[in-house]
């Protein structure tokens, strides 16, 4: 989804070159949309980070 969403921006860049301000409200919309996505990722990946911290330290058996 976030590649999908990179390739929209580039998309949305070439049109607003061509065509103006007409694009600028999606391509803010799509820029959000893409940075929320990474924040997800990041949480997910501390999380992540997290847990096999904690397995690695012997103490996974504590929350089974």
């Amino acid at each position: 989804m976030i590649e999908r969403i990179e390739r929209a921006l580039v998309l949305l860049a070439y049109f607003i070159e061509q065509d103006g301000d007409f694009w600028l409200p999606m391509y803010e919309k799509f820029e959000a949309e893409l940075q929320e996505l990474k924040d997800k990722e990041d949480t997910k990946a501390r999380a992540r980070r997290r847990l096999m911290a904690y397995s690695a330290a012997g103490a996974l058996k504590a929350i089974r």
